[in-house]
């Protein structure tokens, strides 16, 4: 029997929740004992409240049909985690123990200006039988709103590529907008005395000024259009105001990139500074540029840093690694 059902969006869409557990159907978490249910797909007002709908009577149906012990639920902010809250009051009720994956970048946020939706928050929080988060940072904000004991740290995985040579230009991937910093990135394109292209893959919306000569916006990649673009790029930029763990910088890493980015959420946790990249501060785009200039200028360190960024890969958020330990996680609920 089925003991363990996972909850996230369509793994197909995008997103960083998507990749992550995309991640572990891709590489056998989902196998006799482990099944995944999409709660969400990125549709119209109208067909996303059918989507939920069905996904409801199909998770409803599931834990009728009986054998699953583990409800492993992922969920960012907002309406994302509202809309979990039913999910896991459900699982209790039917008996089951159950995992709150947060992935929130802006989770303290969203929970500060909760109003009386607060207590909510924290009651789903405590009914939890396991809360993960993503970093250090994000297991000392979680802890501060919930008196769950059972909080612990598990790290997005990355997929561990065959290290590539440092190739051309800088690259940003996420979603586009003012988060991800990437009007600090248009911003110090203009400051850059080198001759590097920055090249910002994603989607979004954004209210473009006029762009430099050396910024090229392109679509969300994926598949063998995304190993193309990290073969060939000689960073990654990603200078975020909020952030979880970012797919995209343990992604970069994994095939051997140098990281600009901010010391926000669970980053510092993988991009040290002066190490496998640099550190800059949120909003300090002429810091950035003056980092983009020296990576792109001195390839011997940029080699350097890059061979620093696949040992931490290797070592530390290596897929089997990832889904080793939350194997382990499964487990020891299973014996309780």
């Amino acid at each position: 029997m089925k003991k363990v059902l996972i909850i996230s969006p369509d793994i197909n869409s995008q997103g960083g929740i998507s990749s992550v557990v995309k991640m572990y159907h891709d590489n056998h978490l989902y196998n006799d004992e482990v099944i995944y249910l999409a709660s969400y797909k990125k549709l119209n007002i109208f067909f996303q409240l059918i989507f939920y709908s069905v996904f409801m009577l199909k998770y409803i149906f599931t834990l009728l049909k009986g054998g699953i012990k583990i409800v492993h639920i992922h969920t960012a902010s907002k309406g994302s985690f509202l809309r979990k809250f039913a999910v896991l009051h459900l699982a209790k009720l039917f008996g089951k123990k159950v995992i709150m994956h947060i992935h929130g970048a802006k989770f303290d946020e969203f929970y500060a200006g909760a109003g009386s939706l607060k207590q909510i928050i924290t009651a789903t929080l405590n009914k939890a039988d396991l809360v993960l988060v993503l970093s250090k940072e994000w297991k000392e904000k979680i802890s501060s709103i919930s008196s769950n004991e059972n909080i612990e740290i598990l790290y997005n995985p990355a997929v561990i590529k065959e290290q590539a040579e440092s190739g051309e230009g800088a690259i940003f991937m996420g979603r586009l907008g003012q988060r991800k910093g990437v009007y600090d990135i248009i911003e110090a394109a203009k400051c850059l005395t080198s001759n590097t292209i920055i090249n910002l893959y994603g989607d979004g919306s954004l209210k473009l000024p006029p762009l430099p000569d050396n910024i090229k916006i392109h679509g969300w990649v994926s598949g063998e259009k995304k190993d193309e673009v990290f073969k060939n790029a000689a960073m990654l930029i990603l200078p975020s105001y909020n952030e979880g763990l970012p797919v995209s910088i343990l992604e970069a890493m994994a095939y051997g990139l140098p990281v600009i980015a901010t010391p926000v959420g669970g980053i510092p946790e993988a991009v040290k500074d002066s190490v496998n990249g640099f550190l800059i501060e949120a909003g300090d785009y002429k810091a950035l540029a003056q980092k983009i200039d020296l990576l792109t200028n001195d390839k011997t360190l940029r080699e350097k840093m890059g061979t620093e960024s696949y040992k931490m890969a290797k070592e530390k958020f290596d897929v089997k690694i990832i889904l080793k330990k939350l194997g382990g996680k499964y487990d020891d609920l299973l014996r309780e």
